[in-house]
């Protein structure tokens, strides 16, 4: 597994490079379902699901408008639930291999999409999505690695390909635009046949340009050595070694190189980890090596989490409430901004009760959350990169909290001011999400851990259909139950998140100061002579 001092940086510049250009046009199109949404409705798709009344009235008949919208569910749904695939092809294979798989994927959902409207032995719309959604993941998780390219940048490089995550629902607005200046004639079969040039850019990038590898942090972080010799620690430099018992799990010895200067935190981390260890988790036989150097350093007094579960097994990770209160927040949180994507128009429309203003927030939407995506990456950046995970997670709630509430009001202001912070909580919320995962549970355990959370969190989006048939069928196309009831769920678990998180920072920090003190070295003042005491 590579390092990234070994790696030229014009190479790795190259590498983020790429990345950045494949997640900016595939990472998430699917996302831009609304904008595609509205092209399918011009094209007439499944109208024949509109009985002759509808149609005359002018509205989106509901048994189309579910129709279509499930389209959107089974993607959004396969784009989570392929994480956990992903997450294993990751851990096994390497980033290069998935970049071949998401590469493939890619193009046979867009072939498919392109005569989808041809082809009525089987529906297209909804396999040649899917199956585009399906390739979506194995490019974007297979690039969080490279954050690591660059440690001291981390979370600037999660921000940036996560913002082009986000951005990347720009390429079917695109489309819509030109398909609007054009009245029609660049048909979407004309779209995705051109769309195909994509996934043959990242066959090629993977096998020419990307590491086969992931970067790994330090190099050695959570590295499980063959030999049980003692480290010489004259031959290397800022190591923090701790030897585990098999038979009684106790730390038995704990080193570290006094030059290194790097305080007591990373005995804090080690000492909670050893405490974290059950019966069954304490019987290694092997030593556990840690290896920080300054940018890394840096990276871990900052964020204040970094660092805390690195070196123990996905088992062992997704049992703790670091797992589960970030799984469980992230279930509710995608569930809330993927039925918004896919029904904002008829929200609005009921809300203000005006077909005409729906469409005008629809389209300010579509333009705005392409664009969203590219001003978070700064935010975001800054943000994980200069303030604790306590803080990130806060300013999360929020944001969260702020958009629910705006979006229950037949107010303009209201509307746009709840599609301004959608556009920034989206692309806040996963690349939180991503630094999280990365700097609590590490990168050997990340795709299996990731993936779970996508995987859960995407079973959990069929939901969404349900809320769909309720919302039309029951509650008479109200949306608002629905937005309420997501919205307490979200602050209350987010809540609890962030008071967990907080709580074990500054558990963290105290222990690295008691650590400090044990280590600090006694100055005997002048004229001191042992003998007057």
């Amino acid at each position: 597994m590579p390092h990234y001092h070994d790696i030229p940086i014009s190479r790795r510049l190259l590498q983020v490079l790429c990345a950045f250009v494949w997640c900016l046009t595939a990472a998430g199109p699917i996302f831009g379902f609304a904008a595609l949404k509205t092209v399918w409705l011009r094209e007439g798709v499944y109208m024949d699901r509109c009985t002759p009344e509808e149609i005359k009235a002018g509205f989106i008949c509901s048994s189309r408008e579910i129709r279509i919208n499930f389209i959107f569910t089974c993607a959004s749904v396969v784009t989570n639930i392929a994480g956990v695939i992903v997450g294993a092809i990751l851990d096994r294979y390497g980033p290069q291999i998935c970049g071949y798989a998401g590469g493939i994927l890619i193009f046979i959902g867009a072939l498919m999409l392109a005569f989808a409207d041809t082809i009525s032995l089987l529906d297209l719309y909804v396999w040649g999505y899917i199956i585009l959604a399906f390739g979506g993941p194995f490019v974007f998780i297979s690039s969080f690695h490279l954050s690591n390219a660059f440690p001291a940048h981390s979370g600037f490089i999660l921000a940036l390909l996560t913002g082009a995550f986000d951005s990347s629902t720009g390429v079917y607005l695109l489309y819509r635009l030109i398909y609007d200046e054009t009245n029609g004639r660049f048909h979407p079969k004309a779209f995705f046949l051109l769309y195909l040039i994509v996934p043959l850019f990242i066959l090629v990038a993977s096998a020419t340009i990307m590491p086969k590898d992931s970067y790994k942090p330090g190099g050695n972080i959570a590295k499980f050595l063959e030999e049980d010799d003692e480290i010489d620690l004259a031959d290397a430099s800022s190591i923090v070694a701790v030897d585990v018992d098999s038979r009684t799990g106790g730390v038995d010895t704990l080193r570290r190189d006094k030059t290194a200067g790097a305080g007591g935190i990373e005995d804090a981390l080690l000492s909670e980890q050893a405490a974290l260890l059950s019966e069954d988790d304490r019987r290694l036989d092997q030593k556990d090596v840690f290896e920080y150097d300054a940018e890394e350093m840096a990276k871990l007094r900052i964020s204040g989490v970094w660092g805390v579960l690195h070196g123990r097994s996905a088992l062992q990770q997704i049992r703790t409430p670091w797992f589960m209160l970030l799984c469980l927040f992230t279930m509710i949180q995608m569930l809330r901004l993927n039925y918004f994507v896919a029904s904002i128009r008829a929200q609005y429309d009921f809300i203000f009760q005006s077909p005409d203003i729906a469409r005008r927030i629809n389209e300010v939407f579509d333009i705005a959350l392409p664009v969203g995506g590219v001003i978070t990456v700064p935010i975001a950046g800054y943000l994980l990169d200069h303030y604790s995970m306590a803080v990130a997670l806060g300013v999360l709630l929020g944001m969260g909290t702020a958009m629910g509430i705006l979006g229950n009001f037949p107010s303009l202001i209201a509307a746009y001011g709840n599609v301004g912070i959608f556009v920034i909580y989206r692309s806040l919320f996963y690349t939180t999400a991503s630094d999280y995962s990365a700097k609590v549970f590490g990168f050997d355990t990340f795709g299996k851990v990731y993936g779970l959370i996508s995987t859960i969190s995407g079973v959990f989006n069929f939901a969404q259909s349900a809320f769909d048939h309720l919302t039309h069928e029951v509650l008479g196309r109200d949306p608002r139950p629905v937005n309420v009831g997501l919205l307490v769920l979200s602050t209350s678990i987010g809540s609890l998140w962030v008071w967990y998180v907080a709580a074990q920072t500054k558990k963290i920090k105290r222990s690295a100061l008691e650590a400090e003190a044990q280590q600090a070295t006694v100055v005997r003042m002048p004229g001191y002579a042992s003998s007057e005491y």
